[in-house]
């Protein structure tokens, strides 16, 4: 072992010599261009890889995080999206392929990439320590040369035996730096070339992946936008039912009336306006609707009773024996309102003849007619079809020229609640007309025209713009 240490002590200090020599230049030095220059390079082409490394590790643990909050994102949103909603399961499946696209990418990048950039960069250090036993062997080989020089000038016998040895030592350290320096002549230029291959593998492979999962990715996005869409869509059906606003009734208005008694009510102002404050809204029956309870219309009033058939007409024939419109709106009245108090009553025959001298007025055209009939007492005239007033348009909706405005599709059912309004079924056209002050729509109303060329208001969530 002592051997052994001073064996490499010797050796170590006779570079050293050599070194300071060749330095201050009393000892020649043997120079190589040509490996220099491909020492040169792969110090550059080493330096350059170990930046890629750090970089594409870098890389590959932010996609890595990026790839754990998407699969993340992805599990809420299943959570969220609820049963009932529209093509749960496709989303669920969509959802599933992505997350497998995620997967390859991240262990394209995240796993492979990493490792085979690793393993290109390894060779470095080795080639690196190669290099550096070249340069001592070249220091041995050049003290050897420059100890031979030295002992073959100062020798006068041809068979000096320090010659000898000085020969032998210069022919062992030539021949151990002629090898060395020839398998690195090798080594080196064809692992700088081989800088283009790994540039083209790496990148192509980090790029690929990533074009590969984009490509997929926005395919799977945009099935999820049409998907959404789809439950944006289904929002009329989806949403909570909202309570139906409950309409004036005869009682109602009777107590008013009761309340205020000199006021005599205005028939010729329609009570429309107050009652579309708020606007309907489409329900959707989730379980079969309950038997129809007979009851009252909405919108109607006394004055639209008193208007159509009037139950206190002491002028009708009591012992007629078929039902005539008087007796239906009896038995009608009956199941509204059975129980009248006497001030209700006093209240409610008020309002009915203020009703009848208001029809009286000239300033209503439809009433004339309605008037004489009945002081000639025409029985023959009070038909079911005339048990309601003749349709009155809305003011300024005529049936001029208007501009159309856009077409709109019916979603729901809707029946018309009074006479300026339309009925129409789902999947109805309805065009949407221009309005104008007179005609006094209120929020959430459409002024339009059904395609028999009929005109009225309309709900406008009960809709679709075409």
């Amino acid at each position: 072992m002592a051997d052994l240490f001073n064996k490499h002590l010797k050796k170590a200090t006779n570079r050293t010599k050599e070194k300071l020599l060749e330095g201050i230049g009393k000892a020649k030095a043997t120079q190589d261009e040509v490996f220099d220059q491909h020492a040169a390079n792969l110090v550059k082409q080493s330096k350059s890889c170990e930046k890629l490394h750090k970089d594409v590790k870098t890389y590959a643990s932010a996609l890595k995080a990026l790839c754990s909050a998407e699969k993340q994102l992805r599990d809420t949103i299943r959570e969220a999206y609820e049963q009932e909603w529209p093509d749960r399961e496709h989303l669920t499946a969509i959802f599933d392929n992505l997350d497998i696209q995620t997967n390859e990418l991240e262990k394209t990048v995240c796993e492979d990439l990493p490792q085979t950039v690793t393993q290109y960069v390894n060779q470095f250090p080795d080639l690196k320590k190669k290099i550096e036993k070249r340069g001592r062997k070249l220091v041995d080989y050049d003290s050897a040369k420059n100890t031979f020089n030295s002992v073959k000038s100062s020798s006068k016998k041809d068979n000096d035996p320090k010659l000898a040895k000085a020969t032998v030592e210069l022919q062992n350290a030539e021949q151990m730096y002629t090898e060395m320096n020839n398998e690195l002549l090798e080594i080196l230029p064809a692992v700088y070339d081989s800088r283009i291959t790994f540039f083209v593998d790496t990148l192509q492979s980090l790029f690929n992946a990533n074009s590969v999962y984009q490509t997929d990715a926005s395919k799977f996005h945009k099935q999820i936008v049409m998907q959404l869409d789809k439950l944006g869509e289904s929002m009329d059906y989806l949403r909570v039912a909202r309570p139906e606003a409950r309409a004036l009734t005869p009682i109602d208005t009777s107590s008013l009336a009761s309340t205020d008694a000199p006021a005599t009510p205005d028939p010729s102002k329609s009570d429309s306006t107050s009652l579309r404050q708020s606007t309907p809204s489409p329900t959707v029956l989730v379980s079969p609707p309950p038997a129809p309870v007979p009851t009252a219309k909405p919108r109607e009033s006394v004055v639209s009773i008193a208007n159509s058939t009037n139950p206190f007409d002491d002028d009708e024939a009591e012992d007629e024996k078929e039902a005539t419109p008087t007796d239906v709106e009896e038995k009608f009245e009956a199941k509204v309102y059975p129980k009248l108090n006497a001030q209700q009553t006093a209240a409610a025959d008020q309002a009915i003849a203020a009703a009848r001298r208001q029809k009286r007025e000239p300033s209503n055209p439809f009433d004339d007619e309605d008037d004489e009939k009945t002081e000639k007492g025409d029985s023959k005239e009070t038909k079911k079809n005339d048990s309601e007033p003749p349709p009155k348009p809305l003011d300024g909706i005529t049936n001029e020229k208007r501009k159309t405005l856009y077409f709109v599709t019916s979603t729901h059912q809707y029946k018309a609640v009074d006479t300026d309004e339309l009925t129409f079924e789902p999947g109805m056209k309805i065009k949407v007309i221009e309005a104008n002050e007179g005609d006094q729509l209120d929020d959430g109303w459409r002024l339009g025209e059904l395609e028999d060329g009929k005109r009225g208001v309309f709900p406008e969530n009960f809709t679709k713009k075409i």
